[in-house]
């Protein structure tokens, strides 16, 4: 349910990884390519990219323990999902208090604490299944090649792979833009459409959909809402509520 990437951590994750360890283009797409080349970053280069990101930032977060209560109830909720719809998904809980949850082409999905502390349990499956959606329907793998391609930046034009993968992980301000890599509404609405479906197939209450964008809805002016910058969620609470009473 989020609509962008997190700014704050992947800015921090990719910068203090360093060229060796952050995404790097440049090992991805062999030396000698340019930037023109690199448009053609395959489905594989993204799927890497997302791996090392996830790599690094799960060491930049705190991470759950397996025997933490959020670990556990996580467990307890995606238990069974791990080949879901033909993916290989993830899944673990960032110790923070902030709202929010994404999920990123190589099939990570992390919730956050204090998502998991605002919503009921079905609730927290819709969001689940939504970010399944973005994975499965291929919105997180296209909003990974534009970054990857934006954090190359014109400053790496004429450059090699490995020059333009030096420039992906120290330019500041192209990472800040991935980081602020947005769904479309389209992208957002068809993986509310998803994430009811998700919950229709599983038989859980397909009506979470809808409260649980009611209680986004409230979190939506609050600083570090996984929502602040899309606002709309009582519209979208609306056509969940409409999808449900249509069954």
């Amino acid at each position: 349910m989020t609509s962008t990437i997190r700014i704050a951590a992947l800015a921090m994750c990719l910068l203090s990884a360093g060229t060796a360890s952050a995404i790097d283009l440049g090992g991805m797409l062999g030396a000698g390519k340019d930037l023109a080349k690199a448009a053609t970053i395959s489905d594989k280069d993204v799927i890497e990219g997302s791996r090392l990101m996830m790599r690094q930032m799960d060491k930049e977060e705190k991470v759950a323990p397996a025997g933490s209560k959020y670990a556990k109830r996580l467990a307890m909720l995606t238990k069974g999902l791990e080949n879901e719809d033909g993916l290989k998904l993830n899944f673990a809980v960032y110790q923070s208090s902030e709202v929010n949850a994404f999920a990123t082409p190589d099939g990570s999905i992390r919730i956050y604490a204090g998502l998991m502390d605002l919503m009921n349990d079905d609730e927290l499956r819709g969001v689940i299944g939504h970010e399944i959606g973005h994975t499965k329907l291929g919105h997180s793998a296209s909003q990974m090649k534009k970054a990857l391609l934006l954090s190359a930046g014109t400053k790496a034009a004429g450059a090699s792979g490995n020059q333009i993968g030096g420039m992906v992980a120290a330019n500041e301000e192209t990472i800040k833009a991935f980081g602020n890599a947005q769904f479309s509404q389209s992208d957002e609405t068809s993986s509310d459409d998803y994430g009811f479906k998700f919950m229709q197939k599983h038989k859980y209450d397909v009506r979470a959909m809808e409260s649980a964008f009611r209680k986004l809805a409230k979190q939506e002016q609050g600083e570090g809402s996984m929502m602040a910058s899309h606002p709309g969620s009582n519209s979208r609470a609306d056509r969940m509520k409409a999808a449900a009473d249509k069954l």
